[in-house]
């Protein structure tokens, strides 16, 4: 005869045996007491827990042939035939496996029929979550208004998936996780009488690997003690489990230093060569460091962990600052994440690792702080009219800024918008006459020499009236540009920043224009224009405003002037031609 299992040996037999659940053990017993019986419960919560033998219990207390009672005596034969599984009046369904409507439906019809044996007949409906909307929509009449001799007791370990409907219909008790220590008492008592020799450290390794579920560390016990020949320990608990040493973790983390950077390196190639997978020690490392934090807040009480073990992490926690512990869980939980996302997972442990161990040589928050309030002071003292927007003045001696140089010398008292911009060409492709006059220095006319040394200030005018030559100058460096800023409108202007603004549809041009590499070329081009240094700010709008046409003045240059000129209109043409080709494109007028 095979040996029946931990799981079902040790099953609780009466609500006193109930462990970690008194909220719902109270609350049925009152009930039966009082004559007060629902005619539906369901029971919620995590695996393992007790929710199918706390429906046990509730059905022999009612079924019992001293009940209804609060202690079913175990001893009668309806008693034993409950806990057996073979009543005939206490049926329990599988609802993964009959899920359907047809088995509801012969359920409907069964209830009308009276208990052949008991007072009750009980229907104990396991995973309930797992029926079909039909099927509870079918259940839900007789669920409402069953027979008296009937009782319904549901059990699920999603109750999120029942139907609204079903849960408004029945009593609902949620059953809460088993705490390590129940789960210790509750082994202790099943070693004593199975004759097991367990040492208190694999217990506390088992009820941490169990997670709340008790019937998880009975089925873990079962197993070592057929794994051990005489005693349970906790090098076996690690063996069998495949769980991370608690000592490796220790004197891992007591090696937190640059010096010891290469021990702990070879230290986790042993883990890992054992067996023992990356996630799987971060893990650890995590709930290591998550322990010390709870100490440091003085919650040990929190820290399931042997005596031994405690003391050690206590010690082990005197020599890190909480804000060190943050960092570590920080830095471990990051690379966790990132294992999930793109695996390499031994280079991530390895890289987290080092970053611990180099944590030393960062600089404290609080040096920082320092730091960044010393730099405020310094720059208060320079006063404000020492820098400008968009960056640092002359007369800061920390950045000697230069300012752009225009492709002319232009005196700087005549203002660049009287002056009429001469179209650059490229040096190589430039006909000699042009050469030849531009290795002349430019005269300003006699009417212009003012003696002003301070360039006009910028104002939106002024933008408005050099925003078609600046859209040409753009397009002559880099013709994509030039033409995703034709479709931009100067806004206003903030001391030497310019704010352009693009609709929502350009906001593919407005992103490409955002690039560092094409900003350069609009302010460097506006720079040369206006003498004067200028940020430009790329906004997202709504509407633009109209052009100013009476200020815009139109532009004499043209792409197709000149022999240079019609060989570099005839180039965008060929460019959009091309354009046109790969993108299956046609022209379209702007009122299309």
């Amino acid at each position: 005869m095979s040996q029946l299992a931990y799981a079902r040996k040790y099953r609780p037999k009466d609500f006193d045996e109930i462990i970690d659940q008194e909220h719902i053990a109270t609350t049925l017993k009152n009930a039966i007491a009082r004559d007060n019986i629902a005619h539906a419960y369901l029971f919620s919560g995590p695996r393992g827990i007790g929710k199918t033998s706390t429906a046990r219990i509730l059905a022999k207390a009612l079924n019992c042939s001293n009940g209804p009672t609060q202690k079913p005596c175990n001893k009668c034969i309806a008693c034993q035939e409950i806990s057996a599984g073979k009543s005939l009046d206490v049926l329990e369904i599988d609802g993964a496996s009959n899920r359907g409507i047809d088995e509801i439906r012969t359920l409907r019809e069964n209830v009308k029929f009276a208990p052949s044996a008991s007072k009750f007949k009980i229907y104990i409906i396991d995973e309930v979550h797992m029926l079909t909307t039909e099927a509870f929509n079918a259940l839900l009449k007789t669920l409402e208004e069953p027979p008296a001799h009937v009782k319904f007791i549901f059990a699920t370990t999603e109750p999120q998936k029942v139907l609204p409907t079903i849960l408004s219909r029945c009593q609902r008790f949620d059953f809460r996780r088993i705490t390590a220590e129940g789960i210790i008492s509750k082994l202790k008592q099943l070693i004593k009488q199975e004759s097991i020799e367990c040492e208190e450290e694999a217990l506390y390794a088992i009820a941490k690997s169990a997670d709340g579920s008790l019937r998880d560390a009975e089925v873990i016990l079962d197993q070592l003690n057929s794994f051990s020949q005489s005693k349970v320990t906790l090098s076996a608990v690690s063996s069998v489990l495949g769980l991370v040493s608690k000592k490796a973790v220790f004197d891992i983390v007591d090696k937190l230093q640059p010096e010891h950077i290469a021990q702990n390196l070879i230290m986790l190639n042993d883990l890992i060569r054992e067996g023992k997978d990356p996630s799987q020690l971060i893990s650890a490392f995590i709930e290591h460091f998550r322990d010390m934090m709870l100490i440091k807040c003085q919650s040990e009480k929190l820290v399931t962990l042997p005596k031994e073990d405690k003391e050690n992490i206590i010690k082990q926690s005197s020599k890190f600052k909480l804000e060190n512990i943050l960092y570590c869980i920080a830095v471990l939980m990051q690379a966790q994440e990132r294992m999930k996302r793109q695996g390499m997972g031994r280079l991530l442990l390895e890289s987290a690792m080092l970053k611990l161990s180099k944590q030393q040589e960062l600089l404290p928050v609080k040096l920082l702080l320092e730091k960044v309030q010393a730099l405020e002071d310094k720059l208060k003292k320079l006063g404000p009219g020492s820098f400008e927007t968009g960056g640092i003045s002359k007369s800061s001696k920390q950045v000697d800024y230069q300012e752009p140089k225009p492709e002319k010398p232009i005196n700087k008292a005549v203002s660049s918008l009287e002056i009429p911009q001469v179209k650059p060409v490229e040096e190589s492709f430039a006909p000699r006459s042009i050469k030849a006059e531009r290795e002349k220095p430019y005269e300003a006319p006699q009417s212009a020499l003012i003696t002003a040394t301070e360039p006009a200030a910028l104002t939106l005018d002024s933008v408005w009236r050099i925003w078609p030559s600046l859209i040409n100058q753009v397009r002559r460096k880099k013709i994509n540009v030039g033409m995703y800023l034709a479709e931009g409108k100067p806004l206003k202007v903030r001391k030497n920043v310019v704010e352009v603004g693009f609709l929502n549809e350009c906001e593919f041009h407005r992103e490409s224009l955002m690039e560092t590499k094409n900003l350069e070329i609009i302010e460097q081009a506006a720079s040369n224009i206006l003498n004067v240094r200028v940020k430009f700010d790329l906004l997202d709008c709504k509407e633009l405003p109209k052009d100013k046409e009476d200020e815009m003045p139109v532009e004499e240059e043209s792409f197709s002037s000149g022999a240079d000129d019609s060989q570099e209109g005839q180039d965008f043409n060929d460019f959009i031609q091309s354009a046109m080709d790969v993108f299956n494109g046609r022209i379209v007028s702007t009122n299309e």
